[in-house]
């Protein structure tokens, strides 16, 4: 994937967070039980997305990656935690993003992967961390319509892109 798609990918996904993050209507939403939908409530599903880059990121700029990391029973648990966490890892990722070149995302690394050397490109291992995201929104969407929020279609890729298109007729 070049980098000009990887952005795009990667302005998809913080979009489909701010529709993620207005139609939960207030923090104890985010705990609330969710039976029947795979996860216990929002709060894990989020922080499990959360978490994917503190696992990932490290093997995308250091080409060591990191173990999954367990859930504080203290944290995630209000929209600011989560903001902020969320704002710490994709920050930094995207700042490595800008700076890299399409040669620098295809070029082809041994990584470290939870002790075992696997042949990735940075690129490839972005567009794997995002698509883990986009693959969680399905969980999302099950666990909005758990709870009774609105889900119809809220994530779906075709309305990131009709934003673009209303941008450009203004």
């Amino acid at each position: 994937m070049d980098k000009a798609a990887l952005q795009e990918l990667f302005s998809y996904t913080g979009w489909a967070w701010k529709q993620i993050k207005g139609a939960i209507p207030d923090d104890e939403t985010l705990g609330a039980a969710a039976p029947g939908s795979g996860w216990p409530d929002l709060r894990h599903c989020l922080a499990h997305i959360i978490l994917a880059y503190d696992r990932w990121s490290p093997a995308i700029v250091d080409l060591d990656s990191r173990p999954m990391p367990d859930l504080p029973s203290d944290d995630f648990l209000t929209w600011s935690q989560i903001d902020g966490h969320r704002r710490r890892t994709r920050d930094a990722l995207q700042s490595h993003l800008e700076a890299w070149t399409d040669a620098d995302l295809g070029k082809q690394h041994m990584v470290d992967i939870d002790g075992r050397p696997v042949r990735y490109s940075r690129g490839e291992l972005i567009t794997h961390l995002l698509l883990h995201e986009r693959g969680h929104h399905g969980d999302v969407t099950t666990l909005f319509w758990q709870l009774g929020l609105d889900s119809e279609t809220l994530l779906e890729y075709r309305f990131h892109l009709g934003r673009h298109q209303e941008t450009a007729a203004q």
